[in-house]
């Protein structure tokens, strides 16, 4: 994700910070030690309440009817999970309108709302390895977290726009889940709009049936998704097809307002999408696309297959070449590195942040050659020394998606590079993407496929080159040149030329272009 207006150090104060806080401390869950009730967490050191335990979903099937004008919704989602444990009663995520009815295997269940907890007794007690299927009815407007400065968590409604914008909580205000990374599951949404709405989610349009005034989309996700990815969308969309160079579909949504605009500055998705699947592997999902409503976002989200742009930052944030290419290869490459390969806690963002950040700078360096990658480094060296935070492998919850997450996290990669070589930091990037395709990853595994793949260096040099960028203090630690040598503050690549990066600090990566919240 990535926040608008973020760059510069002063801006990177974090606006999600009290929200992360009051998330991870603030929410209560079931609290209780029944060995037959599953977690009411899934034991996130930073968000201790985020996600359950106890069970495993497998897959959403989220049916709603969604008014535009009034914001509300009514339908149902079904959960189809595997017992890990015996259970005679788990919890759900969920912070969304009234609910209906619950039902565990067809069968009516008792249950109770605790703070943002559904917490549901079984009808008969589950076994461990046991399949199940939960489904949740429930009307109403949905509620949306609003504990930042920026902008707003959850289902939003703008007049009648809808989108939605999760990372990192904010799944649970519109359907139930266990909403935490390391629990993904593929999903199917069946929306039924007002004509000529459209509603656009995730994954591959598979039937728009017309029922008399309404459509009905119907959306499959067949890869595993986070909860915090899932996406739905509503408005009056011209919906625009096109193929990257590689062959991979596209398909955008943009508010007619602005589909003349949009469509300029996202023309060369497919060729940024061509290019990061020949540095990354293969493109892991079966299409891409952006959905542009015309409101304001704050920021710009990696939402799986269908990244969230706003008219603020089309408009903002992408309004020159260089911020523009920023934001659109930086939540493209999420698509490989926190979309396919997710985290499996939220310690572990710089994963999806940092990697995302240095791949719009490999773009820039592939669309403008190797000067303006190195003006990119000087600059993000430049503005990061001296500068204080928290280690970018270990955030905490208050700066999980600060400066140093989105632009040490880079410079990480950038050391790791220069000091075993292209060939092997590439083959390292493409078997982290196909050994953890559609699953979920550490730090520590990172570090350990390095130290695998780069047999051209020593593992100590490895192990103390990542201690220092993701664990050491405030002073940067040098860069190295090429062959492994520390070399000043900036790095050989931050010497090689002048090139104007243009954009400002936009193009920087800088810890706020999250793809919306600043990321992501």
């Amino acid at each position: 994700m990535r926040r608008l207006g973020g760059t510069g150090l002063a801006r990177m104060t974090l606006r999600v910070s009290a929200l992360v806080i009051l998330l991870a401390f603030g929410l209560s869950g079931a609290g209780c030690d029944d060995p037959l009730a599953g977690a009411s967490g899934a034991g996130d050191p930073y968000l201790p309440h985020a996600g359950n335990g106890g069970y495993d979903v497998t897959s959403y099937d989220i049916a709603l009817a969604i008014d535009p004008a009034l914001g509300t919704i009514a339908g149902s989602t079904t959960l189809e999970a595997q017992a890990l444990q015996q259970l005679e009663s788990f919890s759900l995520d969920y912070a969304g309108p009234e609910i209906g009815a619950v039902t565990v295997d067809g069968t009516t269940a008792e249950y109770r709302r605790k703070d943002d907890e559904l917490i549901i007794l079984c009808p008969a007690r589950l076994s461990a390895g046991e399949d199940f299927a939960v489904e949740v009815s429930y009307s109403g407007a949905p509620g949306k977290l609003e504990h930042t400065q920026a902008f707003a968590m959850g289902w939003q409604q703008v007049g009648d726009t809808i989108y939605t914008l999760d990372e990192p909580l904010g799944a649970a205000t519109w359907f139930p889940a266990n909403d935490h990374p390391s629990d993904k599951a593929t999903y199917t949404f069946r929306l039924t709009v007002p004509r000529p709405y459209v509603a656009a989610a995730n994954g591959v349009l598979v039937d728009r049936e017309v029922q008399g005034a309404d459509e009905i989309f119907t959306w499959e996700m067949r890869r595993p998704l986070a909860s915090y990815l899932a996406a739905v969308s509503v408005d009056e969309y011209v919906m625009v097809r096109s193929t990257a160079p590689n062959g991979v579909p596209i398909r955008d949504f943009f508010a007619v307002e602005l589909a003349d605009r949009a469509g300029a500055v996202f023309s060369r998705t497919g060729e940024v999408l061509a290019y990061y699947a020949d540095r990354f592997g293969p493109y892991p999902f079966e299409e891409y696309g952006v959905v542009v409503p015309s409101v304001e976002t704050g920021a710009a989200m990696e939402n799986q297959t269908l990244s969230l742009f706003g008219r603020d930052v089309l408009e903002s944030g992408m309004a020159d070449p260089t911020g523009g290419a920023a934001y659109l290869s930086h939540e493209l490459a999420h698509q490989w590195f926190g979309d396919s390969v997710s985290i499996n806690r939220w310690q572990d963002i710089w994963l999806n942040e940092g990697f995302a950040t240095y791949a719009s700078w490999l773009w820039l360096e592939h669309d403008r050659g190797p000067a303006a990658l190195a003006a990119m480094v000087q600059q993000t060296v430049d503005d990061l020394r001296g500068s204080s935070g928290r280690p970018a492998g270990d955030p905490g919850p208050e700066q999980l998606f600060g400066a140093n997450t989105y632009r040490r996290g880079a410079l990480t990669l950038h050391a790791l590079r220069l000091t075993v070589g292209d060939d092997v930091f590439f083959g390292i990037l493409q078997e982290w993407t196909a050994r953890y395709r559609y699953g979920n990853a550490t730090t520590q595994d990172f570090i350990a496929l390095a130290q695998e793949q780069a047999g051209n260096v020593a593992p100590g040099v490895l192990a103390d080159l990542f201690d220092a960028w993701l664990y050491g203090g405030d002073e940067l630690p040098a860069l190295p040149a090429a062959g492994g040598e520390a070399e000043g503050s900036g790095s050989e690549a931050a010497d090689g030329g002048e090139a104007e990066t243009g954009g400002g600090e936009a193009a920087a990566g800088g810890g706020e272009t999250r793809g919306a919240l600043g990321g992501s």
